[in-house]
């Protein structure tokens, strides 16, 4: 398939062969929990985007990515811009690009949707996973679902960890993954955040080799320590059952430090064209 987005040819094949099983995962999941309206969280590469854009029963009516990249992403002004994508067969297809830093600054969407998508995204946070969360929260029509997924932090490298292998969370640096959760920090953060918990899954979507296929074996045995050991990923899914603009207490995964539960609040969203950040 050869994907363009706003004319740009995107080169996505490797990215979307190493993710396809999860991505298949996803698209399961979203089915089995009716579909319908959704925004998704870091749709850059724009290959889970494609496949959105294509499946039945879901209307993809909008995506949240920075635009620009930043050493001080708290100045990143909230903006949304048209995007085109072409997937080669003739079929014009557009959606809204959000462009903003969504763990510091609190904004609206144009309409509350049935589900919101943030896969791989919580890792990468710097500072305040909850302020996701709680944006993510109120995109959500009430009883809305959330699916996130994100790196299993107790993975076999330390057999008897059992707790998550970095920090609680305070503020650093960007470093590609700030946090690996563990499933118990990673649920009690979204339940701060107005969500009651659907499903909490184990998933192993990616291809092992040589010796680590044993890995999958013992993770298919089925104990859940196993499974902690073992999965590469997490997988929760979550309904929105209040509206929240705070999380309701601190939680596990946080040191508390001053500043940790700021969040700006953006009272209108900027055409990407009329704003100059240099």
């Amino acid at each position: 398939m050869t994907l363009r987005v706003n004319g740009e040819v995107m080169a996505i094949e490797r990215y979307a062969q190493f993710h396809a099983r999860r991505f298949d995962q996803t698209l399961d999941l979203i089915r089995r929990h009716g579909g319908g309206s959704l925004i998704e969280v870091g749709g850059h590469p724009w290959a889970m985007t494609a496949r959105l854009m294509q499946e039945p029963g879901v209307d993809l009516k909008a995506t949240v990515s920075a635009e620009e990249i930043s050493n001080w992403s708290d100045e990143l002004p909230v903006t949304r811009n048209r995007y085109d994508m072409d997937l080669g067969d003739g079929v014009p297809r557009s959606f809204q690009n959000y462009s903003a830093n969504i763990e510091r600054t609190a904004f609206p969407v144009e309409e509350a949707v049935d589900m919101v998508l943030a896969c791989e995204i919580i890792e990468h946070v710097t500072r305040a996973p909850h302020a996701v969360m709680l944006n993510i929260n109120s995109w959500l029509k009430p009883g809305g679902i959330v699916i996130l997924t994100t790196p299993n932090g107790t993975q076999v490298e330390n057999p008897f960890r059992v707790k998550a292998k970095m920090p609680a969370y305070r503020p650093s640096v960007y470093s590609r993954h700030n946090y690996c959760f563990i499933m118990d920090g990673l649920t009690d953060l979204v339940e701060t955040c107005g969500f009651e918990i659907v499903e909490a899954n184990f998933w192993s979507p990616y291809v092992r080799k040589g010796g680590s296929n044993l890995y999958r074996a013992l993770y298919n045995l089925g104990p859940r320590y196993l499974k902690n050991k073992f999965a590469q990923t997490l997988c929760v899914v979550a309904r929105k059952v209040e509206d929240r603009d705070s999380a309701s207490r601190l939680p596990r995964c946080y040191a508390r430090e001053a500043g940790w539960e700021r969040i700006d609040g953006a009272d209108t969203i900027g055409d990407p064209s009329a704003i100059d950040i240099h």
